[in-house]
């Protein structure tokens, strides 16, 4: 395994960690529906199903970007155009029999757009007692408890 923010003195052949089973396309329409995506990835070593399992808490909220990496002919980093900014809702670990003996692990992540997570406001109710809370000085419904149905108010001054 290696370990993270390893700078390498000399060049070296990494092998992938398997095989990127979907990343579907995403959206951004303006007053549309928010978006939610799965990534998954397949052939996940034990170790990092293990890493992934104790830090799976974690994830939640942090920030997952999409941006397209552009390299010269010496593949040396010539530009990076982000794309998009989802936010991570979960990690989770599945484990098949691949036919052969052995197991494949795959690795789903699931993101969406800020919008998925936006919560309906609390009830609010025009009572003396809640402006109040609000704003101690605001007498603004101070005759609300007056009013029932099939009681007339005339507002304005007395």
């Amino acid at each position: 395994m290696i370990p993270a923010d390893i700078v390498e003195s000399a060049p070296a052949l990494y092998l992938g960690g398997g095989q990127l089973l979907s990343a579907p396309d995403f959206e951004h329409p303006f007053n549309g529906q928010a978006e939610r995506l799965d990534i998954r990835l397949s052939g996940v070593s034990a170790d990092v199903v293990a890493i992934g399992t104790t830090e799976a808490a974690s994830v939640k909220g942090a920030k997952v970007h999409f941006a397209r990496f552009y390299f010269d002919d010496n593949w040396a980093l010539d530009g990076v155009e982000y794309e998009a900014v989802f936010r991570a809702d979960k990690l989770t670990f599945s484990s098949e029999d691949d036919g052969n003996g052995g197991r494949t692990r795959t690795l789903t992540l699931s993101i969406a757009t800020d919008d998925t997570n936006r919560n309906r406001s609390p009830a609010a109710f025009f009572t003396d007692q809640d402006q109040r809370r609000r704003s101690p000085t605001d007498a603004i419904f101070s005759h609300v408890a007056g009013i029932t149905q099939g009681v007339l108010r005339r507002f304005g001054t007395r």
